[in-house]
């Protein structure tokens, strides 16, 4: 038998073993051909282009923190990062295929905090379970939220929204991307702490939530500050209070809650890099290490701060800690809201 290898001959005899080999030697050479198979492949990842779904429409927060984060990350592991959005069900359903991937580390999640805390808990049919079914790469990064409207005469000030709703309960309305996403949550907690009343409106998406709200067909919305921002400036909304302890730089005449009398609300809406449960742990570890190292550029740091955004960058396990806090409290939300699961 003659086999040419990098030019060279070689002949190999047929010259059969001596004895047979043990099966409990087999099975063991066996073993450790396929440990080292698997590690070959794990220090080659990633040798193809990675797919991140995202589970919304094109244009909204999601893509607003992911587009650039995704990008830098696809040149640190010297890959194409390929943005698929698959929007529906407020976004039960691009989170549910992504959990049903194979887990290999090449379908990966952008999991916010309605569709890793919220969706599964008021969705009886989403098809996946957060806390199960995938494993966070780790957090991504987090934004306040700000309560604007476009009925910019009728409710000027956060007091005279109060005041609406308690004189009428359920005559204020309020615009959100879907049920379980932040807008409705957020508002929902917000409600049930100042004792309010108003009408949910829920929209295929963010977009369409703005553009009745600049209308005026909804009168508010709890919107990420990110997303906030062209309309504030534009002038189409007006913003009532900001959802942290401290004024933003990027909306410095815009009062917090507290100063708008409203002490101790801050919530904010996190994102955070998904895998399907079962992915290999060194590739889980090399994708943490490498987005962790990401979100430490300066670049990044500032393409998201320019968009009101903040770096999150909490690795694999302390994301998985901060992901089951975060169900936790939206279900007791949930529960004391009495908003039922469909």
């Amino acid at each position: 038998m003659r086999k040419t290898i990098k030019g060279k001959s070689m002949f190999c005899s047929r010259i059969a073993p001596a004895a047979p080999i043990p099966r409990t030697c087999a099975s063991a050479i066996l073993a450790v051909a396929a440990v080292l198979s698997c590690t070959a492949a794990v220090a080659a990842y990633p040798e193809r282009p990675i797919t991140v779904l995202v589970p919304f429409p094109a244009g909204g927060i999601n893509d607003t923190i992911a587009r650039p984060v995704l990008q830098k990350l696809g040149e640190a592991l010297e890959t194409s990062i390929v943005v698929e959005n698959r929007p529906g069900a407020s976004g039960a359903i691009g989170s549910s295929q992504a959990a049903r991937a194979k887990p290999d580390g090449y379908t990966l999640l952008l999991g916010a905090a309605s569709t890793l805390a919220v969706v599964p808990q008021l969705n009886t049919n989403a098809g996946y379970h957060p806390l199960d079914d995938l494993v966070p790469v780790g957090g991504i990064a987090s934004v306040a939220s700000v309560l604007i409207t476009g009925r910019k005469d009728t409710y000027s000030t956060l007091p005279a929204v109060h005041a609406a709703a308690k004189a009428r309960p359920d005559l204020l309305t309020y615009g959100s991307a879907g049920p379980g996403t932040s807008q409705h949550m957020q508002m929902a907690q917000y409600n049930l702490a100042q004792g309010l009343q108003m009408m949910h409106v829920p929209y295929r998406g963010g977009a369409p939530a703005m553009t009745d709200l600049v209308g005026g067909q909804v009168d508010l919305m709890m919107e990420p500050v990110a997303t906030a921002l062209p309309q504030i400036r534009g002038g189409r909304v007006l913003p009532l209070a900001i959802s942290q302890k401290t004024r933003s730089a990027l909306l410095p005449d815009v009062p917090t809650f507290a100063e708008a009398g409203v002490p101790g609300y801050e919530v904010s809406t996190w994102f955070s890099l998904m895998a399907p449960a079962g992915v290999d742990a060194d590739v889980l570890q090399r994708l943490s290490d490498t987005l962790v190292q990401v979100l430490a550029d300066p670049e990044i740091v500032k393409a998201l701060g320019d968009r009101g955004v903040d770096a999150m960058p909490l690795p694999s396990a302390a994301m998985k800690a901060y992901m089951a806090q975060e169900y936790a409290l939206w279900g007791k939300v949930i529960k004391e809201a009495g908003i039922t699961p469909q």
